[in-house]
């Protein structure tokens, strides 16, 4: 869903709907389930409040099996028209952590559901909080089935630096 700035009135434009979004993510593991979203001009800044619900269908990082993650997160942030050009570095205050930019007059409301929903994902995603993982010498699922595999001794390139530490 696109947004002129310049047309935002001021009672300002209400989200309530996944379908008022449209197609949101490109994933196929992904859906909207709920938005509700408040989008509000002030001067040339713009600011989004609300809240919406996702559901990801994710894979373990440990066991590769996968799952379901839903997440919820909350939206407060204030988009900024984008700066025509940057010169050298731009030092962030703590202010500008909450701060995004929009190009020209259009503010794209499913690319800031998209790249809130990536930022409440956890980088490695778990099944459970105990998940054993695989075996690292047969690829089984250790959750599943207890693995007899021998682990493997210490690397031989690696032997005469365990001399050196037996030393000190």
């Amino acid at each position: 869903m696109m947004i002129r700035v310049s047309e935002i009135s001021d009672e300002g434009v209400l989200i309530e709907s996944p379908t008022d979004l449209g197609a949101v993510y490109v994933e196929p593991g992904r859906s909207l389930d709920a938005v509700s979203l408040s989008v509000q001009r002030q001067g040339r800044d713009v600011v989004v409040r609300g809240s919406f619900a996702t559901t990801a269908r994710l894979q373990c990082s440990r066991c590769l099996e996968a799952l379901v993650h839903r997440v919820e997160p909350e939206v407060d942030l204030r988009l900024v028209p984008q700066p025509r050009e940057r010169q050298g570095e731009v030092e962030l205050s703590e202010d500008d952590l909450e701060l995004d930019f929009y190009t020209g007059d259009v503010l794209d409301v499913a690319g800031l559901v998209r790249s809130e929903t990536d930022l409440a994902l956890p980088m490695k995603p778990l099944c459970r909080a105990d998940c054993r993982g695989l075996c690292p010498v047969c690829g089984g699922n250790r959750n599943v089935t207890d693995c007899r595999c021998e682990t493997r001794g210490p690397d031989p390139r690696l032997l005469p630096l365990e001399a050196l530490r037996r030393l000190h």
